[in-house]
């Protein structure tokens, strides 16, 4: 084909994806001879006029152990794993099965695709979520806050989770079959990965989940192997390792509880100044303890006294607003 031919057929194949995928969220287009792709932007403002940017009230519940919460605490970090770590062995394959995307590379994006799943802080009484995700009550609900402007994000996205297949992406992949037809030597490629994460099967409606998600946040070898950690499962039926790497939590850097005069004490989160501004700035706000979690009523405002005073020393500043009672 001459060079001009090429380009009509680019512009055919750029127009498939722009019926179905706005515009300024694709960043990037190009093809080498028969073969035509696009990439989906980085920059979480190029989805904030669609359906995968979050415009409610930023602050939500994630529910874990009482030893997953002391670690996220110590650590000042909260994990964001693969998705083989997936309580639905079939998520990402479900949509991208529908969307004839090969095995390889859904298994290629499930390895660097990382994930945080919450609710909505209003979700706080629902109680399938307190059995399901907080263990029956045995564990807590950590509420927290993202206070800084996601229009600044660098490569994190903030979606609530559909729990149905994309019906864009299926009219979408119909038009593209067509144009297969009609250009049979043609290959075409545009990465979905990122926008198919937010999609689950109904029978996961109940969960009513919102994500944070990342995409491929290592741009190099040496950055995935110093910020990217492994954890090997033993549960049937589930992979036997997962990666992840840890979100920073905000810590109050002015407060005298981790500044200290004396460098060898000195316990402030040194990152930069703009780890907050392309990264989320998660604050935590509650702990609710559940009913079951082992810890008595007679107990227990001595065990959050000492939660407390670990949380002032590593964050900075005090969570508020304790609900007194083992919450359920």
């Amino acid at each position: 084909m001459s060079r001009e031919d090429l380009d009509k057929v680019s512009d055919e194949f750029m127009s498939i994806l722009h019926k179905y995928i706005p515009n300024e969220m694709i960043v990037g287009n190009g093809y080498s001879e028969m073969s035509f792709d696009a990439r989906l932007s980085n920059k979480n403002q190029a989805f904030s006029e669609g359906q995968y940017y979050f415009k409610g009230e930023k602050k939500f519940i994630h529910w874990t152990s009482v030893q997953n919460l002391m670690s996220i605490i110590n650590y000042r970090e909260i994990r964001l794993y693969n998705l083989h770590n997936s309580s639905d062995s079939e998520e990402f394959s479900y949509a991208a099965e529908k969307l004839n995307i090969d095995k390889n590379r859904v298994d290629y994006s499930k390895k660097y695709l990382y994930t945080l799943s919450f609710c909505k802080a209003t979700e706080l009484a629902n109680e399938d979520l307190w059995k399901e995700y907080g263990k029956n009550y045995q564990g807590v609900a950590i509420e927290f806050e993202i206070v800084n402007n996601p229009n600044e994000w660098d490569n994190f996205m903030l979606s609530e989770v559909f729990y149905e297949i994309p019906q864009d992406f299926l009219a979408m992949e119909n038009e593209l079959k067509i144009f297969h037809e009609k250009y049979p030597n043609a290959r075409t490629f545009i990465d979905l990965g990122k926008l198919i994460a937010f999609h689950k099967k109904p029978d996961f409606s109940k969960e009513l989940e919102v994500r944070l998600s990342t995409y491929f946040p290592f741009n190099n070898t040496e950055a995935y192997e110093k910020f990217c950690h492994t954890e090997f499962r033993l549960e049937k039926g589930r992979p036997r390792e997962t990666d992840y790497f840890g979100l920073k939590l905000w810590v109050d850097n002015e407060s005298p509880f981790v500044n200290s005069d004396n460098p060898e004490f000195d316990r402030r989160l040194n990152l930069g100044t703009s780890y907050f501004i392309k990264n989320p700035q998660i604050i935590i706000t509650n702990i609710y303890f559940g009913k079951n979690c082992g810890i008595s009523n007679k107990e227990f405002m001595p065990f959050w006294t000492k939660l407390n005073h670990i949380a002032h020393y590593k964050l900075g500043y005090q969570i508020e607003d304790l609900e007194i009672n083992l919450y359920g």
